[in-house]
């Protein structure tokens, strides 16, 4: 399975693009700008963990036929993956922009 709220967004190379767009801005814009790109990567994240529990719910017939079990537990590990790499990359970004984003407060999902 291959879910396509994938964290691209917080990907260094778009990262990257963000920040230069910021070039020239007021300092006061470029934390509001980083805050507003936290906050929507959060969204994603929030979105992308229901739309996941929905196809786990989804799943639970094929719990019941054993020949399943193999690709069920690999889609599980997958699904896990997927979350805690979205997650490590809010936390990166949050600690790279701290010195921006200080008092800010964030309400990252826990997994």
């Amino acid at each position: 399975m291959r879910h396509t709220n994938n964290p691209v967004s917080l990907s260094p190379e778009k990262m990257q693009l963000f920040l230069a767009g910021l070039s020239g801005l007021p300092p006061e814009e470029i934390r509001k700008a980083k805050s507003l790109y936290i906050r929507n990567a959060i969204s994603e994240y929030k979105a992308m963990k229901e739309s996941l529990a929905a196809f786990g719910f989804a799943q639970m017939l094929f719990w019941l036929i054993p020949i399943f079990w193999p690709m069920l537990f690999s889609q599980n590990r997958m699904i896990k993956a997927q979350q805690k790499l979205f997650k490590d990359r809010i936390q990166n970004a949050l600690g790279v922009w701290k010195d921006d984003l200080a008092g800010e407060q964030f309400d990252i999902p826990s997994s």
